[in-house]
Order: C-alpha cells, then sequence, then structure tokens
C-alpha cells in the first residue's frame, strides 16, 4: 500500500514571500527552509507520496538526479524525524501542487531555532496561574 505525508496537527507553516517558517507547537521549536526545503515541503505537505516527491524535484532542478534524489529522500527523513511530518499509509494521496522551474538544484536545508520553546509551549487558555497569567508547563527532562 503507497505512503505519503501529513503534516502532524500540532505543526502550523505559513509562507512569507520565499521563506516558509513551520512552527512545532508540541516541542516549541520553529524552523526555516533553505535551497530546495521549501519546494519539498510544499510537496510533502500536501499529501504527496515520497517517490513522486523525488520525481517532481528532480523534474524541476537542473542536477545530478542520484545527488537530487538522495538529497530529497534524506531531507524528507529528516523532516519526520523532527515530528513536523508523519507518513500515512494509504492510497488517498492529494493531487501534486505545481512547481516551478527552479534552475540549479540547491540541497535542502532545515535551519531549527529553540530560542523561544517555552513561550511557543504556552497554552495561554488552559494554563494560567491564579492571576490569569499563562503559566509553562512543567519541563520533561
Amino acid at each position: 500500500m503507497p505512503s505519503h505525508f501529513r503534516t502532524k496537527s500540532s505543526v502550523i507553516h505559513e509562507k512569507f514571500d520565499d521563506e516558509t517558517v513551520i512552527v512545532n507547537l508540541d516541542t516549541g521549536c520553529y524552523y526555516s527552509l533553505l535551497g530546495t526545503g521549501d519546494a519539498i515541503w510544499t510537496l510533502a505537505a500536501s499529501g504527496v507520496a515520497p517517490d513522486e516527491i523525488v520525481a517532481r524535484i528532480c523534474a524541476a532542478y537542473r542536477g545530478d538526479a542520484a545527488e537530487m534524489a538522495a538529497a530529497t529522500t534524506t531531507f524528507l527523513d529528516q523532516i519526520v524525524s523532527e515530528s513536523l511530518l508523519e507518513r500515512v499509509e494509504g492510497d488517498d494521496a492529494a493531487s501534486s501542487p505545481d512547481l516551478a522551474q527552479g534552475g540549479a538544484f540547491v540541497a535542502p536545508s532545515l535551519q531549527k531555532y529553540t530560542d523561544m520553546e517555552e513561550l511557543l509551549q504556552l497554552d495561554p487558555i488552559h494554563e494560567v496561574d491564579k492571576f490569569g497569567w499563562p503559566s509553562a508547563k512543567p519541563r520533561v527532562a
């Protein structure tokens, strides 16, 4: 049975001009994508199957097909290991969004930021102190 990707329910993402920012609300980490990371994320977050993502990246960019395939697969594994996407079994993969021709392939990169972990993990509606101020979740070691 083929697999595809789905954005985890605790992950939000937004594209600002030419940059995509991804936030994992469970961990409080946020991410920025470099190189072809944005194109790969767009396909994966849209529910495209891994093999199709590799094929689409190789078709859209100039470069060595084996290197592009390896870099794309490694990047997909990385965003799954960061709990941003999850693999889902089944045939209900989404239709593939259009990719513009991208020129020369630049390896994807995921920049991880942890400087706002405590702030992003606050739940101001449910976790407040006796004065109504948000309180941080206890840290799990």
